[in-house]
């Protein structure tokens, strides 16, 4: 017999051993962008803290005058936007921070600044991301 073609069996056999690579490739680019996303929104809360804590030194009498706590130490609360408004912190678009997870508006976010042993730090409420 003289065979020049494929069996309906042996293309449909190709069209499922595609279907199943694509479904791998599609899964690990997804997992590999929602894996960049988190990488992008931990260094973005680093760049947070660091412009919160240089926005401290600026409130530093506020922060010691504060009879507000965190921990047990004297703090002071203020937002993402505060950063963005005083220049300590660029804005992603116009005037807001961008999450780049979910594209959400992160300038309503809370910083607590608080004093420990003369030391400022910087706390932010995270989804256990970073």
């Amino acid at each position: 017999m003289n065979r020049k073609a494929f069996t309906l069996i042996e293309v449909l056999c190709v069209i499922v051993l595609l279907a199943i690579l694509t479904t791998f490739a599609s899964t690990s680019i997804m997992n590999m962008s929602k894996k960049g996303k988190e990488n992008l929104y931990c260094t973005k809360i680093a760049l947070i803290k660091s412009a919160a804590k240089d926005y401290a030194i600026t409130k530093e009498k506020e922060l010691n005058n504060s009879s507000d706590t965190f921990r047990g130490h004297k703090s002071i609360t203020i937002k993402v936007n505060d950063l963005v408004l005083s220049g300590k912190l660029e804005a992603d678009t116009e005037e807001n921070v961008i999450n780049p997870i979910d594209n959400s508006i992160m300038n309503d976010i809370d910083i607590i600044l608080y004093l420990d042993n003369n030391q400022i730090y910087s706390y932010i409420k995270t989804d256990n991301i970073c």
